[in-house]
């Protein structure tokens, strides 16, 4: 799961769409809520289409969206968050007219300048041009999948929400973080299946998740992952732990563009949300076997900071003192050839 690039990579329609507001915990009162759990069909569509264009392969069953996916293949997902969200918006028609106010050009982080009015104006006239089908045929059974993993999500994350936010806030150090944080939960997304996204306001982050890439525990795991992000972007540059573990393996002599750098700060969302879940929710949960755990480019990183961000954790060394050994470690292992060579 990464920031949309951010990677490094978020309604209603009256005759339409139905009720798509955002779905409150059936107890008590919301005001205090951390997360605001959204089901969006528009949201659900729109990163369908960028699934479906993620791949080169056929998908059978959905031709009707093929102009759609062919423009979205033009448009990287990145470049239609210039302003603001669009799939927060209601519904395609907005979208559509949204895209119309964008800049002629844009020039990307590699200075390359891309038409991305007229692409963003297609790719939201396609977006029309499918909405009715797509909520003919593909919603139904998405509406499904996404309910259910919200019954889900409201049995065992909602009733720990105040627990798991206070340990890993307390943990990395993110006790300036005051936000609610929007997740829109959906059916299917291009890989990895959560990212973080925002606008031009950089402090306000907008979660999505996808249902069917992350279940069960790795689901809830995959909420406050993204939580952490989004929290991140509130308080960046106040001392937050990932913040303070990037400035330190930069003082340390480690380029910027070093795996190290680069994935290090990222892996500890991974270990934090991983052990919220397990020591607050889920014990049986076994997130240390699969996915990023298991990369090879990344297990370097797993070797050093996994022992000891659980040591703090337990209470064994304090912040500071994990914080001393982990930028340690990664020296060390770069001094003896030993730092991580493939790309993850």
């Amino acid at each position: 799961m990464v920031r949309a690039l951010l990677i490094t990579i978020l309604l209603l329609v009256a005759a339409t769409f139905p009720s798509a507001s955002p779905t409150k915990p059936q107890s008590g009162a919301v005001s205090n809520r951390r997360l605001e759990l959204r089901v969006n069909p528009f949201a659900d569509l729109y990163f369908f289409v960028y699934k479906l264009s993620s791949t080169s392969e056929k998908s059978p069953g959905n031709e009707a969206f093929a102009p759609a996916v062919e423009v979205a293949r033009q448009l990287p997902l990145v470049l239609t968050l210039i302003d603001k969200v669009p799939f927060e918006l209601e519904n395609a028609a907005a979208a559509e007219k949204l895209f119309a106010t964008f800049p002629e050009t844009h020039k990307t982080r590699n200075g390359e300048v891309v038409a991305v009015r007229e692409k963003a104006v297609r790719f939201g006239q396609s977006l029309v041009a499918v909405e009715k089908p797509f909520m003919e045929t593909v919603w139904p059974q998405h509406k499904v999948l996404i309910e259910q993993a919200m019954t889900r999500i409201e049995r065992t994350l909602l009733p720990k929400e105040k627990e798991s936010f206070d340990y890993f806030i307390r943990h990395l150090g993110m006790e300036e973080a005051k936000a609610s944080i929007p997740v829109y939960l959906v059916a299917e997304t291009p890989w990895p299946g959560g990212f973080t996204m925002w606008g031009k306001d950089a402090t306000r982050g907008v979660c999505v998740m996808s249902v069917t890439a992350y279940q069960g525990s790795a689901l809830i795991s995959g909420v406050l992952h993204e939580a952490i992000h989004a929290l991140d972007l509130e308080t960046k540059g106040k001392g937050n732990v990932l913040v303070e573990l990037r400035e330190r393996l930069l003082k340390a002599g480690i380029p910027e563009d070093d795996t190290i750098v680069r994935h290090g700060p990222h892996m500890l969302v991974f270990i934090q949300s991983s052990e919220t879940v397990r020591r607050l929710i889920d014990p049986s949960y076994e997130p240390y076997k699969e996915g990023v755990f298991i990369r090879p480019g990344l297990q370097p990183l797993v070797n050093v900071e996994l022992p000891i961000w659980t040591a703090y954790l337990d209470g064994k060394i304090s912040r500071a003192e994990a914080l001393d050994q982990m930028v340690a470690a990664f020296v060390k292992a770069r001094k003896s050839d030993a730092s991580p060579k493939v790309q993850p």
